[in-house]
């Protein structure tokens, strides 16, 4: 998997950055990781998810099933942010479905950039 996974103490952040294909496996390969990080589940610390260098490559219907596993740790997103770096139409399309579920069904603040310092402004505020 093509993803590397820092964090930015002074910033609050999580970034993970993703090059190359991402599928459904590399998703849920993500969330476990992040899921064992106490800045994440404990801290609160927000997620600044890069996928400028990568390509989803996941079914429309996954959204779905992701929509479901984030009803599961609720109680862990809710209220958080995550902002989403992307540079490619395509990845663009699938993420605002997924922005506009997650953050009207889960309370998980979801917001699409193009840009990496107007993402990180707004995680900042």
């Amino acid at each position: 998997m093509n993803y590397t996974i820092t964090i930015e103490h002074e910033l609050r952040i999580i970034r993970y950055t993703h090059s190359g294909l991402i599928k459904e496996a590399d998703i849920g390969e993500v969330w476990k990781h992040l899921l064992a990080m106490k800045e994440f589940t404990q801290l609160n610390y927000n997620l600044f998810s890069d996928y400028r260098n990568g390509q989803l490559q996941i079914p429309v219907s996954f959204l779905q099933e992701l929509i479901d596993f984030m009803r599961t740790i609720e109680s862990i997103v809710k209220g958080k942010k995550q902002a989403l770096v992307l540079d490619d139409p395509r990845n663009v399309a699938v993420s605002m479905l997924f922005e506009d579920k997650v953050n009207k069904e889960i309370g998980f603040n979801v917001k699409i950039f193009t840009t990496e310092a107007s993402a990180l402004r707004w995680l900042a505020i």
